[in-house]
């Protein structure tokens, strides 16, 4: 919607703002990490282990994120210049990409070597492209009321 309303430079503002509090998400967890545990606390080392693997996971978010939102909103607006009425083939074409493209890139990088890849490509691939189809009302809805 930001790319509809302001323009691909204002995308671009919106990603670098988003990407900043991931970021932060990622040091926080790291203090976190760093934090000695109580004498009591039983399950240290499957706490260690779910931070360590969020942090694979997230920097395979910020990875799929940069790549994939960037491509979205050059093909947004490349198709915003060439079918300048017709949002909604440049809304589900540019969900299609990008979200197909994430869920590559995303799974690959926070899953390889510990799970399974394919079923879980599949299934993102599937849900992210059927969620983004389904909520495309909403975002034509929108655009007509700030129009």
């Amino acid at each position: 919607m930001i790319n509809e309303v302001y323009g691909r430079k204002k995308t671009h503002l919106a990603i670098g703002i988003a990407f900043a509090t991931q970021v932060l998400l990622v040091i926080f967890i790291l203090l976190v990490k760093k934090l000695i545990a109580a004498p009591f606390f039983l399950y240290e080392a499957a706490w260690q282990d779910i931070f360590s693997l969020g942090i694979r996971v997230t920097a395979a978010s910020w990875v799929a994120f940069l790549i994939c939102q960037n491509l979205d909103a050059f093909v947004f607006s490349s198709l915003k210049k060439r079918f300048e009425s017709r949002v909604l083939l440049r809304s589900i074409s540019s969900d299609i990409v990008d979200l197909t493209c994430d869920s590559i890139i995303f799974i690959t990088l926070a899953f390889y070597g510990r799970l399974p890849l394919t079923p879980l490509i599949i299934g993102q691939l599937v849900s992210k492209n059927l969620i983004g189809i389904i909520d495309t009302p909403w975002f034509l809805w929108y655009k007509k009321i700030i129009s």
